[in-house]
């Protein structure tokens, strides 16, 4: 035998996706979720009461027009000057928050312009990332994608909370406007290494016609509906204060979504997405069982960090399953699709919880969340039966 020859391991992540990941966790993560409590409060005091509410859909409906509609902008503009104009655009429709003088819905219009920017940066970060990150490390790479977005949402809707509470609305407005210009930044000094060319599928309508891809999209809808039914029930239902609160079940299962986001593409590396899907609706689902119980304090820890550790496998292992579907002229649609289906899904549980508790009180509503966690089994069952590998 010859001598046995060792080809040393590429880094998991590139020089060009840890730009990305800096990027995405100094700015869009930084500048959504400083403020993400801080908007509605702003819109319901200048304007008649539902403006919070109408504040909170415009941010969500932006990102989704965004999401959809940057795989078509990204094959007029490379990838990385559409991050440093969607960063400015988030960091000057956040200048809005400064004005004393504007109405409600002149916030609530800064607000849409926000989520438009921050859709698009998410679309063009997840797509740059599957397209640099090696496919046998593609896992890896999204994983540490999750842990950079995710940091900031553990403590920083505190802070914006406390800073509102104190108020002090412009340091928490100042936060988010520093964030998109350094990000823009980061953005403008990296061009050349964040180039990469935009042929292929640049509509995600056309994506959809793939029905490996519709399935699974599908799926992730309906599994992300838990979020938006969880944190719209959580707040409600549980007492302010103490080990079974709302901002301690909030703090507990964003810390094990974070976590389970890198973990699960630490391990989809090794295992089919599918199993990761599984896992992840499992956990889901013991957990908001165990939410909509209320046995006790004890059992509100378990419940967020079950379903938070269930989520977040379910976000990395719909990605790497839609991933596997597609080809590298896929990846604008691709993550069109999945930053789109965690918001629909998000806006969905959220109303779908709302018209069930108007009928039968939200006791009775939360056990809406894990029948319609139970219908995405199926859908994830049968689009990994039916593909070919990558």
């Amino acid at each position: 035998m010859g001598p046995r020859i060792t080809i040393p391991d590429r880094p998991a992540v590139s020089k060009p996706s840890l730009l990305v990941l800096a990027a995405i966790g100094s700015s869009f993560s930084i500048s959504f979720q400083v403020l993400l409590p801080v908007a509605p409060v702003l819109a319901e005091r200048r304007g008649p009461h539902g403006a919070a509410g109408a504040a909170t859909a415009a941010l969500f409906v932006g990102a989704v027009i965004g999401e959809l509609l940057t795989p078509w902008t990204m094959s007029w503009w490379s990838q990385a000057w559409l991050l440093v104009a969607c960063q400015l655009v988030t960091a000057t429709a956040s200048l809005a928050y400064l004005v004393p003088g504007l109405s409600a819905w002149q916030l609530v219009g800064a607000t849409g312009g926000r989520g438009l920017g921050m859709g698009v940066g998410l679309v063009v970060s997840v797509a740059l990332i599957a397209d640099v990150g090696m496919p046998n490390r593609r896992g890896r790479s999204m994983g540490y994608f999750g842990l950079a977005l995710g940091a900031p949402g553990i403590v920083l809707p505190s802070v914006g909370v406390s800073l509102l509470a104190s108020g002090h609305t412009d340091l928490a407005t100042l936060i988010a406007i520093l964030a998109g210009i350094s990000g823009a930044l980061l953005a403008l000094r990296w061009r050349d290494s964040l180039a990469r060319s935009a042929e292929g599928t640049t509509n995600v309508l056309v994506a959809l016609r793939t029905p490996r891809l519709r399935v699974l999209f599908a799926g992730f809808v309906l599994a992300s509906c838990s979020f938006g039914g969880v944190i719209t029930y959580a707040p409600i239902e549980l007492p302010l204060d103490g080990l079974g609160s709302a901002a301690m079940f909030l703090f507990v299962s964003g810390i094990a979504r974070t976590a389970s986001r890198w973990l699960a593409g630490v391990l989809g590396d090794q295992r089919p997405a599918q199993l990761i899907l599984f896992v992840g609706v499992a956990l889901s689902l013991l957990g908001v069982m165990a939410l909509a119980a209320r046995s006790g304090p004890a059992m509100i820890v378990v419940a967020a960090a079950a379903y938070g550790a269930g989520y977040g496998a379910v976000q990395t292992g719909a990605f790497l399953g839609m991933t596997e579907r597609g080809s590298s002229t896929d990846w604008g649609a691709i993550s069109a699709l999945w930053n789109s289906g965690i918001d629909l899904g998000g806006s969905m549980g959220g109303a779908l919880l709302g018209l069930a508790a108007a009928l039968y009180g939200y006791a009775n509503a939360v056990w809406i969340i894990p029948a319609v966690l139970l219908t995405s089994l199926p859908l994830f069952w049968w689009s990994p039966r039916s593909r070919a590998r990558a």
